[in-house]
């Protein structure tokens, strides 16, 4: 009677598909972070690697105001993007709400989180096996209140 019961639990276990649940709490977790700290002013680094423009590849520091991007600057000369405006750029509430869609939507991902703020520190997406170059990567750094 023992076997059966441990059989019925092993296979419970196996046939359990919780990944995705699992996904969602730690976004949920980390989301909660974020937002008891009342990140509405903030900078934070930002570099993307993808098939994308040149200001996107090259490490930015991102101003955010009142949660809305105010201010866009390289790291390495300070000054501003060239191609892209600073309201082009992404606050980090909007990254959380595109890393939620990401975990529902995109065949493969890998999001790596902050433990001080909860944030955001990689985002590593590939929406689709069967299209070319629409995968990325967002790597975040240097969270600074202000």
């Amino acid at each position: 009677m023992k076997n059966i019961a441990y059989i019925s639990l092993l296979f419970t276990l196996l046939s359990c598909d919780n990944e995705p649940d699992s996904y969602m709490i730690t976004w949920q977790k980390n989301k909660n972070i974020w937002d008891k700290n009342q990140m509405t002013n903030y900078s934070f680094d930002f570099r993307a690697s993808c098939f994308c423009i040149d200001d996107w590849v090259r490490k930015v520091n991102v101003t955010v105001y009142s949660d809305t991007v105010a201010n866009v600057i390289f790291t390495d000369d300070s000054l501003p993007p060239k191609e892209l405006k600073a309201y082009q750029w992404y606050t980090i509430s909007e990254l959380f709400s595109m890393t939620k869609s990401i975990i529902q939507e995109a065949q493969e991902f890998e999001i790596n989180y902050d433990k001080t703020y909860g944030n955001p520190e990689m985002i590593s997406v590939d929406w689709d096996f069967e299209i070319a170059d629409d995968e990325f990567t967002f790597y975040l750094s240097n969270v600074k209140k202000n």
